[in-house]
């Protein structure tokens, strides 16, 4: 394993010194185990709103259509409902694609249109019930992960990388450090988003896996799951934000297993 840091700050991190939000003994932001349920539900609650949305658009507009006769009308009626149609089906085979982890969709449909355009709605309803966007974003990891196994994207790929926050305990780096010893892969530290961009366009993967804050990953999946596959896995974090985190990794090494084909 390649593990690089080049980032400027290697003092130990404040608690939370880059959470202005995080307060002590918050549920949220120490050990998140959210269902993938959770986004699923909130994304659907965007849907019915986008859909809603649209009738209402066609219902203010529906007096102009009739100005230009039936036809006009029909022809808008046909396009509403097709659009409507094309929506929910959207919605529909990729939460069943990640809930049930068959292939029902194609992987350019998880790289370019999948549910995380949602992401950012489904955060404002959340707020709504107290989820915070953690758990939300916890959620949507997940969801978004076996969406990726289930269309078989990001498997087999030759070249893959590890991008690793700063904050890992050493007990969590000296795992991570024997699974490179026995898959062979590049790790890297990253100190920040654009860093990470950075490592991204230099190395030029075929496939990365992050393992972040829900926030810093969120952030990640949408910058770069367009263009590379990406694995998002959450820290946990028992001593708060920014210090001494640690990861699951068995679900590392599964992801690993699954990016290297074996």
């Amino acid at each position: 394993m390649k593990e690089t840091g080049k980032g400027k700050r290697l003092e130990d991190r404040l608690l939370g010194d880059e959470w202005s939000d995080w307060q002590p003994g918050s549920r949220s932001e120490g050990m998140i185990e959210a269902p993938k349920a959770l986004f699923v539900f909130f994304s659907f609650l965007v849907l019915v709103f986008v859909l809603l949305g649209i009738l209402l658009l066609w219902y203010l507009a529906l007096p102009r259509f009739e100005g230009f006769g039936p036809g006009a009308v029909r022809i808008s009626e046909f396009t509403l409902f097709s659009l409507t149609a094309v929506l929910i089906v959207w919605y529909l085979l990729q939460v069943l694609s990640s809930l049930l982890k068959v292939k029902l969709v194609p992987a350019f449909v998880t790289k370019r249109f999948s549910l995380r355009l949602f992401l950012s709605g489904a955060v404002k309803f959340a707020r709504i019930f107290r989820i915070s966007r953690d758990e939300i974003g916890n959620s949507f990891v997940k969801f978004h992960n076996d969406l990726m196994y289930a269309t078989r994207t990001g498997r087999g790929t030759k070249r893959f990388l590890i991008l690793l926050p700063r904050c890992l305990s050493a007990e969590t780096r000296k795992g991570i450090n024997e699974l490179g010893q026995k898959y062979q892969f590049k790790a890297f530290t990253a100190f920040g988003g654009d860093e990470a961009r950075k490592i991204i366009r230099e190395e030029r993967p075929d496939a990365v896996i992050g393992v972040a804050c829900e926030r810093d990953l969120v952030s990640g999946i949408q910058d770069t799951a367009p263009k590379i596959p990406v694995f998002g896995l959450p820290n946990k974090r028992p001593e708060g934000p920014c210090k001494n985190t640690s990861v699951d990794l068995k679900e590392l090494e599964k992801i690993i297993r699954y990016c290297a084909g074996t």
